[in-house]
């Protein structure tokens, strides 16, 4: 495999998504401790704000079109290193 180039662009881009990991986090934690929501109210409420504002952005069509593919990533083992899923053939449900 290749090593990617890294580029100051590059690497600003890295830190803008650790800045925005961190604001998600915050923001899932307030969730939890100010409101005590549980985990399916957060994810419900996340990824309603993302898909609107997606839609508005570029679309429903291509929104979807863009869930489905992170769809298939998840499902492909995207999370299993966290997870611990597949590790064995073992599924954690």
């Amino acid at each position: 495999m290749k090593p990617k180039k890294v580029t100051a662009e590059s690497e600003l881009e890295e830190r803008k998504k650790a800045a925005c990991d961190m604001i998600v986090e915050r923001a899932a934690l307030m969730m939890v401790q100010e409101v005590n929501a549980p985990f399916s109210m957060i994810l419900d409420r996340l990824l309603t704000y993302a898909a609107a504002q997606a839609c508005v952005n570029d679309g429903s069509p291509h929104t979807a079109a863009a869930f489905r593919v992170v769809a298939d990533k998840i499902e492909a083992g995207l999370f299993h290193s966290v997870t611990g899923e597949n590790a064995g053939n073992s599924a954690r449900h």
